[in-house]
């Protein structure tokens, strides 16, 4: 088996052997038995809960979360690590060479953007790559717009620019190039302040805090959505839709990042702050960012499943119906949570099921997706009969041995 392939148990042992720990001292300084130490680096049990998977980082002195997770890609033709596309995003986002020519049409850009970020949360069996494949001339674009024009006009420059970079950050931190991603959500973050427009910043706090989250500094990024919802609040009199579905959408976000800290009140506190707003509001997508009833109850599915109720969280997803959001983001999202707590819960048909769910909308997903790897290794591991004829192709457009 390739390093690229292996389990979280596998890689926390391999750390620990190099750290010189035994799985007893480990799973002292973790503060988990040893029974159950032994269970998750055989496999046997996954890691449940993010905040023990960021102890076992701190622990085990592992800078980037990833090393644990496994990167979520297979490797391109060449070996080179990373999807074919990320290398001209990269290339776009640090070319800083004076522009030539007339400033770009804003309005052609903006529709540009907006194209692709339909593209992009649209299902698709290649978004992807066709998103990787308009984004570095979007990039440039962008940047070359907030350098050419002037007044009004560089401030509908820098909103469109805020814009494009919240995708740049999802699609970089989807491909697993989380540094790429940081710098996309920061420049995001100041092209909104920049711009002067206070709900896209909150959109852009929101798209920060995400890719700060991912490399495991949930306090750092509970500690931003806490500031974006406080620079919002004196602005709440009033607020219309888009306003009030960012403030809604960042208490989810700070729900999230409460509960993979193990603070169950607190996430329980933000969710009961944002029902209303919710249920005012309706279902949206305003900033790309979807907020609504059902979107706020699929952050409640992941609350229970980041605190460990497992139970509750499918009795909860049983009851959700996630057709009509407008992203396929937060749809697979609520089937990848339910495949983790039927996985969880030994149930590998109804995990397949929804595993199949996302090979329709986006198969791409499972070869960029890393708790969709790590829960089809833990089918394979298993690898019931009544599953198996179901499970051979997700395995393959995996790219996962059988």
């Amino acid at each position: 088996m390739q390093v690229d392939e292996w389990s979280v148990g596998q890689r926390l042992a391999a750390h620990r052997a190099r750290r010189g720990l035994t799985q007893e001292e480990l799973a002292g300084l973790v503060g988990i038995s040893l029974s159950l130490m032994k269970k998750i680096e055989s496999g046997d049990r996954p890691v449940t809960k993010f905040s023990t998977l960021v102890l076992f980082a701190q622990v085990l002195r592992v800078k980037d979360m990833r090393e644990l997770t496994g990167v979520p890609l297979s490797l391109v033709p060449d070996g080179v690590r990373g999807h074919p596309a990320a290398d001209a995003a990269r290339a776009a986002m640090t070319d800083h060479a004076r522009p030539d020519g007339e400033a770009p049409n804003l309005e052609q850009l903006a529709s540009r953007i907006e194209q692709t970020w339909e593209i992009w949360q649209a299902p698709s069996p290649w978004r992807y790559a066709q998103v990787g494949q308009n984004l570095p001339d979007l990039i440039r674009g962008v940047q070359h717009a907030m350098r050419l024009h002037r007044d009004d006009a560089r401030r509908r420059a820098l909103r469109q620019a805020s814009k494009l970079y919240q995708l740049a950050r999802t699609w970089t931190k989807r491909v697993g190039e989380h540094e790429l991603s940081w710098l996309a959500a920061d420049r995001a973050v100041s092209a909104a302040l920049e711009a002067d427009d206070p709900d896209l910043a909150g959109a852009a706090a929101w798209n920060l805090a995400m890719i700060v989250s991912a490399k495991g500094h949930t306090e750092h990024a509970r500690a931003i959505v806490y500031q974006a919802i406080n620079e919002l609040t004196p602005l709440m009199t009033d607020a219309g839709p888009p306003r009030l579905a960012v403030w809604g959408g960042l208490h989810l976000m700070g729900a999230t990042e409460a509960a993979r800290d193990d603070k169950a009140a607190e996430a329980q506190r933000l969710l009961a702050e944002a029902a209303p707003v919710a249920t005012r509001v309706g279902e949206t997508n305003h900033f790309r960012m979807v907020f609504g009833p059902t979107n706020l109850a699929v952050h409640r599915v992941s609350t229970y499943v980041e605190l460990g109720r497992t139970r509750d969280a499918l009795d909860l997803a049983e009851r959700v119906s996630v057709g009509q959001v407008p992203a396929v983001e937060r749809r697979l999202t609520y089937h990848l949570e339910a495949a983790r707590c039927y996985a969880r819960k030994k149930n590998d048909v109804g995990a397949v099921h929804m595993i199949q769910h996302i090979h329709r909308e986006s198969p791409e997903e499972l070869r960029y997706n890393v708790l969709v790897r790590e829960t089809l290794r833990e089918l394979i591991r298993r690898a019931k009969p009544a599953v198996q004829a179901d499970l051979q192709p997700l395995l393959a457009a995996a790219g996962l041995p059988d």
